[in-house]
């Protein structure tokens, strides 16, 4: 048998621990950054609760004239924030 005819070695298996810590990090980083975006809407008058939603709503942070003006009920969405 030559060296060509010997089988190239499987990979390791990543241990499963390793792949948990991961993906714990990963979420970790990603609610760090839904987190730092829902404060740029709360800078814009938004309440925090309401400043999550529109990170989702709007796929990130404020754009120009965007943000959350008061009324009587609570902050209201507007795309003619003044601040």
């Amino acid at each position: 048998m030559t060296d060509t005819d010997t089988p190239a070695a499987a990979p390791a298996e990543t241990p499963w621990i390793r792949r948990k810590m991961t993906i714990a990090g990963f979420i970790l980083l990603a609610f760090i950054a839904w987190t730092l975006a829902a404060q740029d809407w709360s800078d814009r008058g938004c309440g925090t609760m309401q400043g999550y939603g529109l990170v989702v709503s709007h796929f990130g942070t404020p754009g120009q004239g965007e943000g959350c003006e008061s009324e009587p009920g609570g902050p209201v969405y507007t795309d003619q924030y003044d601040g």
